[in-house]
């Protein structure tokens, strides 16, 4: 179409990208210092047309190695990182919505937060955050 990215490099969206997160379930995301969210490995992997990337992405449980969460997700990059959606298929379906910033060494750091299956019906709050810091290219 002749469009020129600007910003960031489109090679940095056509990869796989992995490292360590946080998964937090439940209305309000409590923290409590006793009781950390599980430490869980994120790994998305993008193919980029333009200003838009579509791929997969995976939460692992990082003792275990079981699959927690995975599903497609689609985006739109922008001046600093990208803007993103999650979307979990059945038996648990939901979306997430969020972002992330690019690092000035190609590191990916965000989060995004949303409704799965678990959500109690009616609400329209959050149940499901995902935030990961210095996700590594593959």
């Amino acid at each position: 179409s002749g469009d020129t990215i600007t910003g960031l490099d489109q090679a940095l969206y056509n990869a796989t990208y992995s490292g360590p997160a946080t998964l937090q379930r439940g209305l309000n995301f409590p923290t409590d210092p006793l009781f950390p969210p599980p430490v869980v490995r994120f790994t998305m992997t993008t193919s980029q047309l333009g200003q838009t990337f579509s791929g997969t992405f995976a939460l692992t449980d990082s003792t275990t190695g079981q699959r927690l969460y995975a599903g497609s997700l689609t985006g739109k990059t922008t001046n600093t990182g990208a803007d993103f959606t999650f979307v979990v298929p059945a038996p648990c379906p939901g979306t997430l919505y969020g972002s992330f910033t690019v690092s000035g060494n190609g590191n990916l750091t965000g989060s995004a937060s949303g409704r799965d299956c678990n959500v109690t019906s009616g609400s329209t709050a959050s149940n499901v955050q995902i935030t990961f810091t210095n996700l590594v290219r593959q």
